[in-house]
């Protein structure tokens, strides 16, 4: 009978399908470590790989929107800063209503500028957050016993997009965010991410750059993208098995019965 033979073709077809949409575990799963000649990986090991992450040093920009606070050992009835501003001062602040006085930060102005009541403009913009601390504090010694000066980035907002489950804008507290934290907050990558190629889109001044990571190995925790910085765009890329994994993959089934039962028929009736 030739019709066997077609059966054939279709299971072999089918099988076909089947191993050229599998995805290795080698595809998806992050920071992996590859044993060097010699070296045995066991689980519950006491012994430790160590990796030089680095520490972030975001220099501000015009447009930043910092918070602002500043503590003193000058007694509150002779600190200047509690009728001019009350938010720069640490703790609850409350108005004279009794309600809760909101923060909402100092823009840095386009000229790279932060005006402060009473101190005026001061230079902070390719500064870092620590160095500016120290710029502010100097001048505010003028009016103040000890001050203690700390910023906080408002603002600092990424985006992650792609093949991720929550595509989202994400507004961080956190100025040493990594990119594995800023994936985990949108949710992680979704089955169809291809960790290999991820795109981060980072502007600085007029320029924009572009960069890949490959979260696959564990090289990314040394690599120079390890932070997240403000405004950056995180694209997921999908793994070219993705149409077939999204749409085929879950029809393959229902297809594969389908052919069955219509062989079974068909061998039915020829064999009446």
């Amino acid at each position: 009978m030739i019709f066997p033979k077609k059966r054939n073709v279709i299971t072999v077809l089918t099988i076909v399908l089947f191993t050229a949409s599998c995805v290795p575990n080698r595809r998806i799963t992050m920071l992996q470590h590859t044993a060097g000649k010699g070296e045995e990986l066991k689980a519950n090991e006491l012994k430790a790989r160590k990796y030089e992450t680095g520490i972030i040093e975001y220099l501000l920009n015009p447009n930043d929107l910092l918070d602002i606070k500043i503590s003193t050992m000058t007694p509150s009835a002779f600190n200047p800063f509690n009728d001019a501003d009350r938010t720069l001062v640490p703790g609850m602040v409350y108005g004279q209503s009794g309600t809760l006085v909101q923060s909402q930060g100092y823009f840095i102005d386009p000229d790279g500028n932060l005006e402060l009541p009473i101190l005026g403009k001061l230079p902070v913009a390719g500064l870092t957050i620590s160095q500016a601390q120290d710029s502010i504090a100097s001048v505010v010694k003028k009016y103040l016993e000890r001050p203690v000066v700390r910023l906080k980035l408002l603002n600092f907002r990424f985006s992650v997009i792609g093949e991720v489950k929550n595509e989202s804008t994400q507004l961080s507290g956190d100025n040493n965010l990594s990119l594995l934290q800023a994936l985990g907050m949108a949710g992680g990558a979704s089955e169809f991410g291809d960790l290999s190629k991820i795109k981060i889109i980072r502007r600085a001044g007029e320029t924009t750059y572009v960069f890949y990571v490959n979260l696959l190995t564990e090289d990314y925790l040394s690599s120079p993208f390890y932070y997240v910085q403000p405004n950056d765009v995180i694209v997921v890329p999908p793994l070219k098995q993705r149409p077939y994994l999204k749409y085929v993959s879950p029809n393959l089934s229902i297809f594969a019965t389908a052919v069955s039962l219509l062989v079974a028929v068909f061998t039915l009736f020829r064999i009446k």
